[in-house]
């Protein structure tokens, strides 16, 4: 009866505890990497589709009465209607809503109306969303979305009205996630998009006799 391992032994048992501790390491970094890609895949669709149903909505609470081009305080007057001639530059005659029973104006920045359910892309300014998961309904990341008065020329913040909003949303890691790191901006996308101030397309019609 034998005390001891052999050489081969000796070499086999080595050359098994080097393959376990090379590995299982990688595996362990694999799973890691595709936790991460699966949560910006996720944090992407989720931000694309808070776009896609923002840009369906009115551009501004005052449309959801009314569909004719709102008058604002500060835009381009290349912008405006005409109300004389019944239409605005690129638009078809009576068709872009220029004129109405009465004048109705943008709301400002400080009067943005929140509703519920969201009826217009006004109701997003400022909203935050925590998208959670895991057994333990861990928080994983948030979804941010600003809107803001832009120049009529050009992005950029803007005083007053003018016909132009953009609507900002951003994803970014969870203070709660554990792929949160203090010393980084931990931005995952960053989705803008660029609504006016057109009103509702109505074109005269007749039926035919």
């Amino acid at each position: 009866m034998r005390n001891g391992l052999t050489l081969i032994e000796l070499i086999l048992s080595m050359v098994i505890i080097g393959i376990v501790f090379t590995v299982i390491p990688r595996l362990v970094m694999s799973m890691n990497q595709s936790t991460q890609t699966t949560i910006k895949e996720e944090a992407m669709y989720n931000a694309m589709a808070q776009i896609g149903m923002i840009l369906n909505l009115p551009w501004d609470n005052n449309n959801t009465q009314n569909p004719q081009i709102l008058t604002v305080n500060a835009g381009d007057a290349g912008y405006d209607c005409n109300t004389t001639s019944g239409y605005r530059i690129g638009g078809f005659v009576g068709g872009r809503n220029c004129i109405g029973t009465g004048t109705y104006s943008a709301t400002l920045p400080a009067n943005f109306k929140v509703d519920t359910p969201s009826n217009d892309i006004d109701d997003f300014d400022g909203n935050i969303t925590v998208v959670t998961g895991g057994c333990d309904n861990t928080p994983k990341y948030n979804i941010g979305t600003t809107v803001i008065y832009s120049p009529d020329n050009g992005l950029g913040t803007a005083a007053g009205t003018t016909n132009t909003k953009t609507v900002e949303v951003k994803v970014g890691y969870n203070s709660a996630n554990k792929l949160y790191d203090p010393s980084k901006k931990n931005c995952i996308t960053d989705l803008n998009y660029t609504s006016y101030n057109i009103g509702h397309v109505q074109i005269n019609s007749r039926n035919w006799n």
